[in-house]
């Protein structure tokens, strides 16, 4: 069992060969002890589980997985962490400050995509990360498309809440389209800026550009950027291959 914990929601995924995923998400704020999180799992798969593999952002709940996989699994749960993949070069001050999320994806990126990559992941907080020649040579962190929107709600007395999602025009007409211009089509145009700029100071032409993660579908038909694979198991792939090295 793989699970992608994140600031917002959780992946659950069962895989057998790491290529096909039976997923299910759940808010991440439903992970409370590890005998609700057995009850749950239960009710949500008819079967029993021999290993968990997680990646994590959100330490306050590890110790809950922790206990889970040795109190119902019957084995110690294992934490995807950049410094334990060696296959790459983590060519950053401090490896181990790397999230496990963006672990997974660069190491996913290393072995599917020709060990250079940029990965782009639409999340709580947008992520891009930078492969080349199978060194990390680090990223970007930018906020996603719901903290910004709700930081102008909950930041203002008159500005409204609003549907995530691009506008047609760079012009607003009404406050919803202001927002969304200002939020949405701003940070998507920082990030095709700063892709670019990531290429120029890498000295790069073509390489494989991925966007993954559950606010990258929001984008997906809408051409704002060239040349994109969309990739939405990204994460999980990386989480089992990190664990495929451990017992390879």
């Amino acid at each position: 069992m793989l699970l992608d914990v994140g600031n917002t929601h959780t992946t659950i995924a069962l895989t057998k060969d790491g290529k096909k995923f039976d997923t299910k998400r759940i808010s991440t704020k439903l992970l409370q002890t590890e005998d609700e999180l057995f009850v749950f799992l239960k009710n949500l798969y008819n079967t029993t589980f021999n290993k968990v593999v997680v990646s994590s952002v959100v330490p306050n709940v590890n110790h809950i997985l922790t206990f889970f996989a040795q109190k119902y699994v019957g084995t110690d749960a294992i934490f995807v962490e950049a410094s334990k993949f060696t296959k790459i070069l983590w060519n950053v001050k401090t490896p181990d400050e790397i999230g496990a999320d963006r672990v997974a994806d660069v190491i996913a990126a290393y072995y599917d995509y020709g060990k250079s990559a940029l990965v782009v992941d639409f999340g709580t907080a947008i992520t891009i990360e930078v492969l080349i020649d199978g060194k990390y040579e680090g990223g970007v962190i930018i906020p996603g498309f719901s903290m910004l929107v709700n930081s102008l709600f909950k930041g203002t007395a008159k500005l409204p809440m609003v549907e995530i999602k691009l506008s047609d025009s760079f012009i607003g007409k009404d406050t919803e389209s202001n927002i969304r211009i200002g939020t949405i089509n701003a940070t998507l145009g920082g990030i095709k800026y700063i892709v670019e700029k990531i290429k120029e100071q890498m000295r790069i032409e073509e390489i494989p550009l991925i966007f993954t993660g559950g606010q990258a579908r929001l984008i997906e038909n809408q051409n704002v950027i060239e040349d994109v694979i969309f990739d939405y198991n990204l994460g999980l792939r990386g989480i089992y291959y990190f664990y495929e090295s451990l017992t390879s």
